[in-house]
């Protein structure tokens, strides 16, 4: 089923792997879901060329050389406070989803998702909603106790070797995937 978006975002990709920007833009490009202005390998790379690009989205790694996401993303809603971003991360901890969250990122997903989770993200926070991945909702659940009982949310996966990264694009392989053959 194929979700019809009633805004269609200029967008930038940020992330430091060349494959998965390119596969990423070729499926958006492909599905029309939007348009892709720009890509980036790092914050630095994305923090220059925002004002010339002016996107409406930006799809956000987290974990980056020389600027990682968290930093992009505080600096760019600084200069474009209407920006609408995205953290697309295989990162799914509660310390990553709350930061991000707390910078003022719209939506957070997760790499591992299918593309139709990527396609329903875009068009929810393009409406002007908030999005967050449904594999979140634990995350979501405790972040909320946490403000509520103004605690730490902490992770039981806080060690380095619990941070895998994604090697290949899911909703490739995802039978539920709405990309057309």
């Amino acid at each position: 089923m194929h979700t019809t978006i009633k805004i269609k975002p200029d967008i930038i990709i940020v992330d430091d792997h060349t494959i998965f920007r390119q596969g990423l833009k070729a499926i958006i490009n492909f599905e029309e879901i939007g348009t892709i202005i720009g890509e980036a390998s790092n914050g630095e790379e994305f923090i220059t060329q925002l004002t010339s690009l002016k996107p409406d989205l930006v799809l956000m790694d987290i974990d980056m050389p020389q600027m990682d996401g968290f930093e992009a993303t505080e600096k760019a809603l600084e200069i474009m406070p209407e920006l609408k971003i995205i953290a697309f991360t295989v990162f799914s901890e509660a310390e990553y989803y709350k930061r991000m969250v707390d910078i003022g990122a719209k939506g957070f997903i997760l790499k591992s998702s299918g593309f139709n989770e990527l396609e329903k993200a875009i068009e929810i926070v393009m409406n002007g909603k908030d999005y967050f991945d449904g594999n979140l909702n634990e995350l979501n659940k405790e972040y909320t106790a946490s403000i509520l009982m103004n605690t730490k949310v902490e992770s039981e996966t806080d060690s380095p070797g619990s941070k895998e990264k994604m090697l290949f694009f899911p909703w490739i392989v995802n039978k539920n995937s709405s990309i057309k053959t």
